[in-house]
């Protein structure tokens, strides 16, 4: 019990009668079957990038569903090209292409690692998974990501002109040279 202590788990009823925070156990996994597809489907992507990227393999990506049907870009468009430049270790494309392409390769690694983690352990940091789903950070990335969107189509579509010479940075030029290639 003394292994799982120093995760961030308390337990609520002896945090309320004033005793020390007490460890607890988590859940044993029911089944792996979804643990094995969560990591298959996480780690599948990046071994096409890096097979992509590395061996120069050639892997046709068909073309946005999304941007076919509706006639505008999707919020994830250029996160694969972003995964594939990041994979070679151009940051700068990479970050050209979508914004939050490094900080989704680290979720998902993050992700991939607690999944082997339940795998060995055979237990479940489902209650884990559900305060990360709830927690501030989780919404400010999601806020960050929907007004990232809301910037790329609003410079793909009416190039504004920033005041104070700020359209003549790199940073802003790069944005929108990323923004219009989509």
């Amino acid at each position: 019990m003394k292994l799982f202590s120093r995760f961030p788990f308390h337990n609520q009823s002896s945090q309320q009668l004033g005793g020390d925070s007490v460890a607890i156990a988590l859940p044993r996994l029911r089944s792996p079957f979804w643990r094995i597809v969560t990591l298959t489907t996480l780690l599948s992507p990046l071994g096409v990038a890096l097979g992509v990227s590395h061996w120069g393999l050639d892997f046709p990506f068909p073309p946005c569903l999304f941007q076919w049907l509706l006639g505008f870009p999707a919020p994830s468009c250029g996160l694969t090209r972003s995964v594939l430049a990041l994979a070679v270790g151009d940051w700068p494309r990479s970050l050209s292409y979508h914004l939050f392409g490094p900080i989704v390769v680290a979720l998902a690694g993050m992700l991939s690692l607690c999944t082997t983690a339940e795998l060995i352990t055979q237990r479940s940091l489902a209650n884990w998974y559900r305060r990360l789903w709830r927690s501030r950070t989780t919404v400010i990335l999601v806020g960050a990501y929907v007004a990232y969107y809301g910037l790329r189509l609003w410079v793909r579509y009416t190039l504004p002109s920033l005041p104070w010479g700020l359209d003549d940075t790199v940073a802003w030029q790069q944005f929108v040279a990323g923004a219009i290639a989509l």
